[in-house]
């Protein structure tokens, strides 16, 4: 009798504590690294809390955003646009970050002549795109994070409105050329921001308008679902489409929290986060924005809204858990003395493609840190290249394994006339 009462004691007990268990672990958030989620236009805005956040944090801590798109106005979202700048190329230091030039269609205009501070953008007038172009490429002279330009809504513009000429010359500003007090771009001049990149946004039914001049001067492509309330599902099939109808370009996905024309529900947005991170995982993605801080916010949005959606939840889950960071420093290998603002560009390796990961400057002690995505997978393993570019032109590289869910700190990388070595410990 003694050890049957003791055996029910012990299941009724155990039936008590269970669930106990279980919102214990449910309330414990996973480490967060930076990864590929970012978001279309930082806010000042909080999150609500749960599962681990804490209640009121900034929207960009809380999901610790590693890629973000800034759009090249005055103001925005609560933002300046220095402000902007500071926060993603250094405070937050993000590991990627988009410009965003507005078209015609979405109130630019493409030559705005009196668009001339860089750090400023014109106030009170329509942004020029061509000024936009050349703001963001002497920006990425001291924020290596910036890694292209987004043009918004293209083919609501394209070709009319905004013509492949005008193409042209914003290619050609973003690349550096010069441009005149007039906003005329000297295609001849000498390219000295090269490696930026000119994406357009581009709609599931707008997958049939790309042309010759297009596949030119176009790097990439950021794809969003239009209603996406009906066409979620037909997400896989469009990735597809876009890989073939794009050959070779970048691929950023985009999913809406809100927006103008809709609610989406949150099936549809859990829906494709999960597709796009499996996407990301094969490589056939290179990114993925949301739409946008704001509509996450205590200030824009409802508790009701933030529990329904459950992303706090969902994402620790099936994103944050396979996240990996690598830090490390960058010195002068014979008087082994950090090495201030050397480049620091991270590749992952997809289908035998470099995939950039992460571009940053090393602070004055040589330092960098940067998040990865690592595998789909508990106790995941990838390899990563680093390489190195010294103020001074120097390069080397060298290449790090990082685990999910882990931090792991490089050997010193010393630079010796264009020569990298790891530092042995």
């Amino acid at each position: 009798m003694k050890k049957t009462a003791l055996l029910a004691f012990i299941v009724t007990f155990g039936m008590f504590i269970q669930p106990l268990s279980i919102a214990a672990q449910s309330d414990k958030a996973p480490k967060k690294f930076q990864g590929f989620l970012g978001s279309y236009h930082p806010f000042k805005g909080t999150a609500f809390g749960g599962n681990g956040w804490t209640e009121g944090e900034l929207i960009q801590n809380a999901f610790d955003f590693g890629e973000n798109a800034m759009v090249s106005h005055a103001t925005y979202n609560g933002y300046t646009f220095a402000e902007n700048v500071e926060n993603n190329c250094h405070n937050w230091d993000v590991n990627k970050l988009y410009g965003m030039l507005t078209p015609p269609s979405e109130h630019g205009v493409i030559n705005q002549p009196a668009d001339t501070d860089v750090m400023h953008p014109l106030a009170g007038k329509a942004p020029g795109m061509i000024q936009g172009a050349h703001r963001f490429s002497e920006m990425s002279k001291t924020c290596p994070q910036l890694t292209g330009v987004i043009i918004d809504d293209f083919f609501n513009d394209y070709p009319k409105a905004l013509t492949a000429d005008n193409l042209h010359d914003i290619k050609d500003a973003l690349l550096g050329r010069r441009i005149d007090t007039n906003g005329n771009v000297d295609r001849k001049s000498p390219a000295t921001t090269p490696n930026l990149k000119l994406y357009i946004v581009v709609y599931n039914h707008q997958l049939d308008r790309v042309d010759d001049t297009v596949l030119k001067y176009v790097d990439g492509v950021n794809f969003w679902v239009w209603k996406q309330t009906e066409n979620y599902k037909n997400y896989d099939s469009y990735i597809d489409t876009i890989r073939r109808t794009f050959p070779g370009k970048d691929v950023i996905s985009g999913v809406y929290i809100f927006n103008s024309a809709q609610t989406p529900p949150a099936e549809s947005i859990r829906y494709i986060l999960d597709h796009a991170i499996d996407q990301y995982d094969k490589g056939k993605i290179n990114g993925l924005l949301v739409f946008s801080a704001i509509w996450l916010s205590r200030e824009r949005s409802t508790r009701e809204r933030w529990n329904d959606l459950a992303l706090p939840e969902f994402l620790g889950r099936e994103y944050y858990p396979f996240l990996g960071e690598g830090s490390g420093r960058v010195i002068d290998a014979k008087t082994k003395k950090p090495i201030d603002r050397a480049t620091v560009s991270v590749y992952r390796f997809a289908a035998g493609e470099p995939l950039l990961v992460a571009r940053k400057f090393t602070d004055a002690n040589g330092a960098f840190r940067f998040g990865a995505w690592v595998a789909k997978k508990e106790n995941g393993r990838a390899k990563f290249e680093i390489k190195v570019a010294g103020p001074n032109g120097a390069k080397g590289d060298t290449s790090v394994t990082l685990r999910s869910g882990k931090s792991v700190k490089l050997p010193s990388i010393g630079i010796n006339n264009g020569v990298a070595a790891a530092e042995k410990k």
